[in-house]
Protein backbone atom coordinates (compact mmCIF):
# COMPACT_ATOMS: atom_id res chain seq x y z
CA UNK A 1 0.00 0.00 0.00
CA UNK A 2 1.66 3.35 -1.44
CA UNK A 3 0.00 5.50 1.41
CA UNK A 4 1.17 3.18 4.25
CA UNK A 5 4.69 2.62 2.98
CA UNK A 6 4.97 6.81 2.32
CA UNK A 7 3.55 6.98 6.10
CA UNK A 8 6.27 4.65 7.25
CA UNK A 9 9.20 6.85 5.81
CA UNK A 10 7.67 10.03 6.83
CA UNK A 11 7.43 8.92 10.47
CA UNK A 12 10.97 7.83 10.64
CA UNK A 13 12.18 10.89 9.45
CA UNK A 14 9.93 12.93 12.12
CA UNK A 15 11.38 10.77 14.94
CA UNK A 16 15.16 11.62 13.67
CA UNK A 17 14.23 15.13 13.55
CA UNK A 18 12.62 15.18 17.09
CA UNK A 19 16.16 13.75 17.90
CA UNK A 20 17.97 16.70 16.25
CA UNK A 21 16.75 19.75 18.66
CA UNK A 22 20.32 21.30 18.49
CA UNK A 23 19.98 21.44 14.72
CA UNK A 24 16.33 23.29 15.41
CA UNK A 25 17.87 25.82 17.31
CA UNK A 26 20.77 26.49 14.81
CA UNK A 27 18.35 26.40 11.86
CA UNK A 28 15.79 29.18 13.62
CA UNK A 29 18.84 31.68 14.17
CA UNK A 30 19.69 32.75 10.75
CA UNK A 31 15.79 33.99 10.12
CA UNK A 32 15.63 35.06 13.80
CA UNK A 33 18.96 37.17 12.87
CA UNK A 34 17.34 38.43 9.45
CA UNK A 35 14.04 39.86 11.15
CA UNK A 36 15.63 41.52 14.05
CA UNK A 37 18.69 42.85 12.70
CA UNK A 38 17.86 43.01 8.93
CA UNK A 39 14.39 44.48 9.70
CA UNK A 40 15.81 46.98 11.69
CA UNK A 41 18.73 48.06 9.63
CA UNK A 42 16.89 48.94 6.75
CA UNK A 43 13.97 50.15 8.68
CA UNK A 44 14.99 53.84 6.79
CA UNK A 45 13.69 51.90 3.52
CA UNK A 46 10.57 53.18 3.81
CA UNK A 47 9.96 55.32 0.44
CA UNK A 48 11.12 52.22 -1.42
CA UNK A 49 8.41 49.82 -0.03
CA UNK A 50 5.81 52.34 -0.29
CA UNK A 51 6.24 52.87 -4.19
CA UNK A 52 4.36 49.44 -4.44
CA UNK A 53 1.98 50.83 -1.72
CA UNK A 54 2.79 49.27 1.11
CA UNK A 55 2.42 52.11 3.78
CA UNK A 56 3.63 49.60 6.87
CA UNK A 57 6.94 49.14 8.68
CA UNK A 58 9.00 47.76 6.64
CA UNK A 59 10.20 44.87 9.16
CA UNK A 60 5.95 43.87 8.25
CA UNK A 61 7.27 44.31 4.58
CA UNK A 62 10.08 41.69 4.86
CA UNK A 63 8.80 39.21 7.44
CA UNK A 64 7.21 37.53 4.54
CA UNK A 65 10.46 37.02 2.91
CA UNK A 66 11.68 36.33 5.98
CA UNK A 67 9.34 33.06 6.27
CA UNK A 68 10.02 31.79 2.53
CA UNK A 69 13.99 32.04 3.45
CA UNK A 70 12.89 29.80 6.66
CA UNK A 71 11.24 27.21 4.50
CA UNK A 72 13.54 27.48 1.50
CA UNK A 73 16.74 26.20 3.68
CA UNK A 74 14.82 24.09 5.82
CA UNK A 75 13.97 22.12 2.68
CA UNK A 76 17.03 22.40 0.57
CA UNK A 77 18.82 21.38 3.72
CA UNK A 78 16.91 18.33 4.47
CA UNK A 79 17.69 15.84 1.55
CA UNK A 80 21.28 15.60 3.70
CA UNK A 81 19.63 12.88 5.71
CA UNK A 82 19.16 10.96 2.37
CA UNK A 83 23.02 11.36 1.65
CA UNK A 84 23.83 9.62 5.68
CA UNK A 85 21.04 6.82 4.39
CA UNK A 86 23.45 5.91 1.18
CA UNK A 87 26.49 6.79 3.33
CA UNK A 88 25.80 4.01 6.10
CA UNK A 89 23.76 1.42 4.20
CA UNK A 90 20.37 1.73 5.38
CA UNK A 91 19.29 3.13 2.06
CA UNK A 92 20.55 -0.09 1.06
CA UNK A 93 18.21 -1.97 3.73
CA UNK A 94 15.45 -0.19 2.65
CA UNK A 95 15.95 -0.68 -0.98
CA UNK A 96 15.73 -4.22 -0.41
CA UNK A 97 12.13 -4.12 1.13
CA UNK A 98 8.92 -4.17 -0.53
CA UNK A 99 8.32 -0.04 -0.42
CA UNK A 100 8.20 1.45 -3.78
CA UNK A 101 10.90 3.98 -4.54
CA UNK A 102 8.70 6.70 -5.02
CA UNK A 103 6.96 6.04 -1.72
CA UNK A 104 10.73 6.72 -0.07
CA UNK A 105 10.90 10.29 -1.98
CA UNK A 106 7.54 10.90 -1.24
CA UNK A 107 7.89 10.03 2.23
CA UNK A 108 11.32 11.90 2.52
CA UNK A 109 9.84 15.00 1.25
CA UNK A 110 6.73 15.49 3.35
CA UNK A 111 8.47 15.19 6.43
CA UNK A 112 10.84 17.95 5.08
CA UNK A 113 7.64 19.90 4.37
CA UNK A 114 6.34 19.75 7.59
CA UNK A 115 9.64 20.28 9.37
CA UNK A 116 9.62 23.47 7.32
CA UNK A 117 6.42 24.64 8.41
CA UNK A 118 7.25 23.73 12.35
CA UNK A 119 9.85 25.96 12.13
CA UNK A 120 8.13 28.77 10.32
CA UNK A 121 5.53 28.40 13.13
CA UNK A 122 8.45 29.50 15.40
CA UNK A 123 9.83 32.36 12.98
CA UNK A 124 6.23 33.59 13.20
CA UNK A 125 6.30 33.22 17.34
CA UNK A 126 8.77 35.32 17.00
CA UNK A 127 7.59 38.11 14.39
CA UNK A 128 4.38 38.10 16.76
CA UNK A 129 6.67 38.82 20.15
CA UNK A 130 8.46 41.73 18.29
CA UNK A 131 5.10 43.44 17.03
CA UNK A 132 4.48 41.87 13.34
CA UNK A 133 0.87 42.04 12.82
CA UNK A 134 -1.15 39.57 10.84
CA UNK A 135 -4.77 39.96 10.30
CA UNK A 136 -5.91 36.80 12.07
CA UNK A 137 -5.71 33.20 12.97
CA UNK A 138 -7.28 32.60 9.66
CA UNK A 139 -4.21 34.28 7.88
CA UNK A 140 -1.72 32.93 9.82
CA UNK A 141 -3.31 29.06 9.02
CA UNK A 142 -3.38 29.99 5.33
CA UNK A 143 0.24 31.28 5.47
CA UNK A 144 0.89 27.42 6.77
CA UNK A 145 -0.47 26.09 4.14
CA UNK A 146 1.27 28.27 1.24
CA UNK A 147 4.28 26.83 3.45
CA UNK A 148 3.64 23.30 3.32
CA UNK A 149 2.88 23.44 -0.23
CA UNK A 150 6.23 25.53 -1.34
CA UNK A 151 8.25 23.40 0.70
CA UNK A 152 7.43 20.30 -0.77
CA UNK A 153 9.11 21.77 -4.31
CA UNK A 154 11.77 22.80 -2.72
CA UNK A 155 12.35 19.27 -0.72
CA UNK A 156 12.03 17.68 -3.87
CA UNK A 157 15.22 19.68 -5.32
CA UNK A 158 16.67 18.63 -2.46
CA UNK A 159 16.09 14.99 -2.69
CA UNK A 160 16.74 14.88 -6.19
CA UNK A 161 20.07 16.50 -5.73
CA UNK A 162 21.16 14.19 -2.91
CA UNK A 163 20.34 10.80 -4.63
CA UNK A 164 22.61 12.07 -7.61
CA UNK A 165 25.32 13.55 -5.02
CA UNK A 166 28.23 11.46 -5.31
CA UNK A 167 30.13 13.23 -2.47
CA UNK A 168 29.00 15.35 0.43
CA UNK A 169 30.73 17.98 -0.57
CA UNK A 170 28.63 18.22 -4.13
CA UNK A 171 25.24 18.19 -2.31
CA UNK A 172 26.54 21.40 -0.33
CA UNK A 173 28.00 23.07 -3.31
CA UNK A 174 24.80 22.52 -5.32
CA UNK A 175 22.89 23.41 -2.75
CA UNK A 176 24.51 26.99 -1.74
CA UNK A 177 24.45 27.40 -5.36
CA UNK A 178 20.73 27.03 -5.37
CA UNK A 179 19.41 28.75 -2.13
CA UNK A 180 20.45 31.82 -1.72
CA UNK A 181 20.38 32.68 -5.48
CA UNK A 182 16.87 31.95 -5.54
CA UNK A 183 15.67 33.88 -2.20
CA UNK A 184 17.54 36.91 -3.21
CA UNK A 185 16.22 36.83 -6.75
CA UNK A 186 12.67 37.62 -5.58
CA UNK A 187 11.17 40.72 -3.57
CA UNK A 188 11.73 39.04 -0.51
CA UNK A 189 13.55 42.76 1.21
CA UNK A 190 12.63 45.10 -2.02
CA UNK A 191 10.30 45.14 -4.22
CA UNK A 192 10.60 44.27 -8.14
CA UNK A 193 10.27 47.32 -9.54
CA UNK A 194 13.47 48.33 -7.98
CA UNK A 195 15.57 45.98 -9.65
CA UNK A 196 17.19 46.21 -13.45
CA UNK A 197 14.06 45.73 -16.33
CA UNK A 198 16.24 42.27 -17.24
CA UNK A 199 16.76 41.18 -13.63
CA UNK A 200 12.92 42.00 -12.45
CA UNK A 201 12.41 39.32 -15.90
CA UNK A 202 14.44 36.81 -13.94
CA UNK A 203 12.96 36.71 -10.99
CA UNK A 204 9.50 36.66 -12.53
CA UNK A 205 10.23 33.01 -13.45
CA UNK A 206 11.57 31.93 -9.84
CA UNK A 207 8.42 30.41 -7.64
CA UNK A 208 10.28 32.10 -4.76
CA UNK A 209 8.64 35.77 -6.36
CA UNK A 210 5.57 34.09 -6.09
CA UNK A 211 5.41 32.65 -2.87
CA UNK A 212 6.35 35.78 -1.21
CA UNK A 213 3.90 38.10 -2.81
CA UNK A 214 0.90 35.62 -1.69
CA UNK A 215 2.15 35.01 1.72
CA UNK A 216 2.27 39.02 2.02
CA UNK A 217 -0.80 39.91 0.09
CA UNK A 218 -2.33 37.86 3.13
CA UNK A 219 -0.73 39.24 5.92
CA UNK A 220 -0.78 43.02 4.54
CA UNK A 221 -3.28 42.64 2.12
CA UNK A 222 -0.42 44.16 -0.98
CA UNK A 223 -0.61 42.09 -3.99
CA UNK A 224 1.76 44.37 -6.06
CA UNK A 225 0.24 43.37 -9.51
CA UNK A 226 -0.17 39.94 -9.20
CA UNK A 227 -3.30 38.10 -8.27
CA UNK A 228 -3.98 35.36 -5.57
CA UNK A 229 -4.68 32.95 -8.77
CA UNK A 230 -1.71 33.26 -10.66
CA UNK A 231 0.64 32.88 -7.59
CA UNK A 232 -1.38 29.62 -6.53
CA UNK A 233 -0.86 28.50 -9.92
CA UNK A 234 3.13 28.89 -10.38
CA UNK A 235 3.38 26.97 -6.90
CA UNK A 236 1.24 24.28 -7.88
CA UNK A 237 2.82 23.31 -11.07
CA UNK A 238 6.35 24.06 -9.14
CA UNK A 239 5.36 21.52 -6.71
CA UNK A 240 4.06 18.99 -9.09
CA UNK A 241 7.23 18.85 -11.35
CA UNK A 242 9.36 19.20 -8.56
CA UNK A 243 7.38 15.79 -6.77
CA UNK A 244 7.97 13.94 -10.22
CA UNK A 245 11.09 14.77 -10.76
CA UNK A 246 12.29 13.96 -7.40
CA UNK A 247 10.58 10.69 -8.00
CA UNK A 248 11.96 9.99 -11.30
CA UNK A 249 15.68 10.88 -10.35
CA UNK A 250 15.23 8.88 -7.11
CA UNK A 251 13.98 5.60 -8.73
CA UNK A 252 17.09 6.13 -10.65
CA UNK A 253 20.10 6.81 -9.09
CA UNK A 254 19.34 6.07 -5.05
CA UNK A 255 20.97 2.41 -6.23
CA UNK A 256 24.12 3.92 -7.26
CA UNK A 257 27.49 3.66 -5.35
CA UNK A 258 28.04 6.98 -3.35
Amino acid sequence: MIISDVYTVFWREMKRYKKSRSGVLIRLIQPAVWIVVIGNTFSGTQPLIETVGFDGEYIEFMTPGVIVLTAIFTSIFGGVNTLWDRRYGFMNKVLMSPISRVSIALGKMLAISMIAAMQVALIIGISLIIGVRYPGADAIALVMGIVLLFSLGFSGISVAIAATAKSQETFWGMINFLGMPLFMLSPALFPLELLPEWLSFVAKLNPVTYTVLLIRSLMTGVGEGVSTATSLGVISVFVVVMVFVAGYVFTREATKPF
